[in-house]
């Protein structure tokens, strides 16, 4: 009986699996939580992002100029 290609086989699955493990550990996936995706298992190393509240209206010398081209058609 030769076991050749069952060794050969055996030890091929085996090679594969093993580099499905070391792929899949050493590489990152993002995670969907709490209403954000985090990118990398370090988030809460990273340094918080404080964008200060804007006006309601975004546009507001916009809306200036559009009454003031309206008063003055009228």
């Amino acid at each position: 009986m030769n076991f050749h290609p069952i060794i050969t086989r055996f030890f091929l699955c085996l090679f594969s699996v093993l580099l499905i493990a070391v792929s899949l550990g050493t590489t990152g996936c993002a995670v969907y939580s709490n209403g954000m995706t985090l990118p990398n298992p370090y988030y809460m190393n990273n340094h918080v992002q404080y964008f200060p509240r804007g006006t309601e209206f975004p546009f507001p010398n916009e809306a200036a100029t559009i009454q003031e081209t309206q008063h003055d058609t009228f």
